[in-house]
């Protein structure tokens, strides 16, 4: 999260003009916290009269973002505790550094084998290649929390 608000960043896209293009809103929106799905953050949109081409002025971007206040996030930890689960095959809250190694290089915003390694020299791997998936959590966290204030 940025830390500025949907004013702030609004104007941080806007450049000389007084509205932002439909493709910056939902950076805009996400800057503030928010988590909305891709269906939920396109409804909203055109609720507030945001055509798919076009632009945005702040009171509309002011509007979506207002509308989807519930989909903060607070618990990050939790969310990727249970996302982890999600891949738990055993059901001891652990999950294999195979598998998790093939997730994180393949889905979404897909990491280098050199990220993930280094992600896994940072992790308790037990003698099975398993991840407790508890402590991989706060490991994210921590990690998150070093990256973030050495932004700041």
């Amino acid at each position: 999260m940025s830390g500025l608000s949907v004013s702030a960043t609004f104007d941080l896209f806007k450049g000389d003009s007084t509205t932002v293009k439909v493709e910056h809103v939902p950076t805009i929106v996400r800057s503030q916290g928010l988590s909305p799905t891709h269906r939920q953050l396109q409804q909203t949109m055109q609720a507030a009269g945001i055509s798919d081409a076009g632009t945005a002025t702040l009171q509309q971007v002011e509007t979506v973002a207002a509308n989807l206040k519930h989909t903060k996030n607070e618990d990050i930890e939790g969310t990727i505790r249970q996302a982890l689960k999600m891949f738990d095959n055993t059901g001891g809250d652990v999950v294999a550094i195979s598998e998790l190694s093939h997730i994180l290089s393949s889905i979404g915003s897909k990491m280098s084998v050199d990220d993930i390694d280094e992600i896994f020299r940072q992790a308790e791997v037990d003698t099975f290649g398993q991840l407790d998936i508890d402590d991989f959590a706060r490991l994210m966290m921590r990690a998150a929390g070093e990256e973030e204030n050495a932004i700041a």
